[in-house]
């Protein structure tokens, strides 16, 4: 991380005076984003290497229990409390998830990597509906598949934290696919075509905060409507966001994210929060009955509370972008050979010997290549060949059950 603190301070001072001769008002008579604030936010490239610890709990209101029919209202809440890794270095993005034991349902570590080529997902429970079994089965599951067989607008990691501190992360295949930087979010909302409406102070917990307000039209490669967001920046935290708030065209409060309690990252000048509260204005759909209730709501429906843990600037190995799975028994789902076309691979489970996984994983690969290898016109036997392989799977969890049955 290159830090240039003569340039930083120096910025420091100039924004102050901007601010003390604007009088703690918006002004609208010349809506540009000053130069120094701009490049305070320019910083948040250093922000990486990166990983992050938190926890997250979501909690609804009353406003969000009357609104919200209990089964939507379950699966917002979700598993009460959870703990969240994420870290980042040279393009590659790690995550994991942990639920608890107190949790509703079997408490679960969900894991999910990019090392710049291939995606990885790992969880400790598998699941083996497609084998007949509806039941969750404790055995570690493992996906891999190649980027550039995924869909450009898939998304898979979360980033609640850095969301609510201002932080853009890459979470589409498109944005990860190329070498990419965190940024500050106002900025890359400017980069896509927002506009700066106005800046100003503003007086914010007894605090003199800058206020910057952007709006942005219809993103027309995702369908994003129009929108209006307003950043409170600590200008004696570099710049760091402590609110952000956004609206609808409409002018309608959508979520507001307040941070505190910020912390200064070894080597560099910026300043991350240790805590953040978000709430939710807003709800997808909440059916009930036969009504739909109103997307936007004028009391929050939710709130997001996180808390970080730890952070952690030292640079991870490229290993640590990748898993593996070498517990014996365990299933794998393997599509990160270069003859694959998408992210169906070649389906295993890991040896009890690991000196015969290259075997299995040979003999996987070859009834792939011969799948593949049948024309249009033998689009029957294809089906056969997956079927066949459904029901050997199949067949083995069943005589695995059976022979733990047979010795309790």
């Amino acid at each position: 991380m290159i830090a240039f603190p003569f340039v930083y301070r120096l910025a420091l001072v100039v924004v102050a005076c901007i601010a003390l001769g604007e009088d703690s008002r918006l002004y609208a008579q010349n809506p540009h984003l000053p130069e120094p604030i701009r490049l305070a936010l320019v910083r948040y490239i250093d922000i990486e290497p990166l990983a992050v610890t938190w926890t997250q709990t979501t909690e609804a209101t009353s406003t969000g229990r009357e609104k919200i029919v209990p089964d939507e209202l379950s699966r917002m809440l979700g598993d009460g409390l959870l703990i969240q890794h994420l870290a980042f270095r040279d393009g590659r993005i790690y995550e994991r998830r942990e639920t608890q034991s107190n949790s509703p349902r079997p408490p679960r570590t969900a894991e999910i990597a990019f090392d710049g080529n291939v995606f990885y997902t790992a969880n400790n429970l598998f699941y083996a509906g497609f084998c007949g079994n509806s039941e969750l089965n404790d055995r570690p599951y493992l996906h891999k598949w190649l980027a550039k067989n995924d869909q450009p607008e898939a998304s898979y990691f979360h980033d609640d934290y850095f969301r609510a501190a201002g932080i853009r992360l890459p979470m589409r295949v498109t944005d990860l696919v190329p070498t990419w930087r965190p940024q500050s979010e106002l900025l890359a909302l400017l980069a896509e075509g927002g506009r700066v409406e106005a800046v100003g102070t503003i007086q914010l917990d007894g605090r003199e905060v800058i206020h910057v307000q952007v709006t942005t039209g219809k993103l027309p490669e995702n369908g994003t409507p129009p929108r209006r967001y307003d950043f409170f920046l600590d200008p004696e935290r570099g710049h760091a966001v402590c609110r952000l708030e956004t609206r609808d065209e409409a002018g309608r409060l959508l979520t507001r994210s307040d941070c505190t309690e910020y912390e200064q990252l070894t080597g560099c000048l910026l300043w991350l929060p240790r805590q953040c509260q978000v709430e939710e204005y807003t709800f997808a759909s909440a059916p009930n009955g036969e009504k739909t209730m109103p997307n936007t709501f004028t009391a929050p429906s939710c709130v997001k509370k996180i808390r970080v843990t730890a952070f952690d600037v030292q640079p991870w190995p490229n290993d640590r972008f990748q898993l593996k799975n070498t517990t014996p028994g365990g299933y794998v789902n393997d599509a990160s050979f270069p003859e694959m076309r998408d992210k169906g691979g070649v389906f295993y489970q890991v040896p009890a010997n690991p000196e015969l996984l290259d075997e299995v994983t040979a003999e996987r690969r070859a009834f792939y290549h011969a799948w593949l290898s049948l024309d249009k016109r033998a689009r029957p036997l294809r089906v056969a060949f997956l079927v066949l392989n459904g029901v050997v799977l199949a067949a083995y969890v069943i005589v695995r059950r059976r022979r733990k049955t047979s010795s309790i």
